[in-house]
């Protein structure tokens, strides 16, 4: 009976969990390619060439054609369409991703993004030197309305 005693006992003492050593927080991230920060308005400015004639033909179609808003009538009577995007040099100045925001024309998005990449790997000289990083640019289409 003591010995059953003893046994209960033992089953019900508790263990104490040992104490683990307070973790410090996770490094901060370091910028990658992958995806750009969620606010652009920090990033350094990259200026683009305008956009060509034949650039401005294949949007005008795309807004034509009903697939992206026609609400970008300026007074002026011009349409302008623009296009934000985050873009992701390399330490060479080379375009290595082109983030282009939303703007409820996919097709136009898409085109832009490697419209940017072909400019900037046509530049006649490499626009940052400063190691990989994320900046911003802009698009700007715009024709008779």
């Amino acid at each position: 009976m003591i010995a059953l005693a003893t046994l209960f006992a033992l089953q019900t003492v508790s263990v104490a969990p040992q104490a683990t050593p307070p973790q410090s927080p996770p490094p901060a991230a370091a910028p990658s390619a992958s995806e750009p920060p969620h606010d652009w308005t920090t990033l350094p400015t990259l200026t683009l060439p305008p956009a060509g004639p034949d650039m401005v033909r294949f949007v005008r179609a795309e807004v034509q054609a009903g697939r992206c808003p026609r609400d970008r009538v300026t007074e002026e009577g011009q349409v302008v369409l623009v296009v934000p995007m985050a873009v992701w040099l390399n330490a060479d100045g080379s375009a290595q991703s082109v983030v282009p925001l939303a703007i409820g024309c996919p097709t136009v998005e898409q085109y832009s993004a490697g419209v940017a990449q072909r400019m900037i790997r046509q530049m006649p000289y490499r626009p940052m030197r400063q190691g990989d990083r994320w900046y911003r640019t802009v698009i700007t289409y715009t024709w008779p309305g």
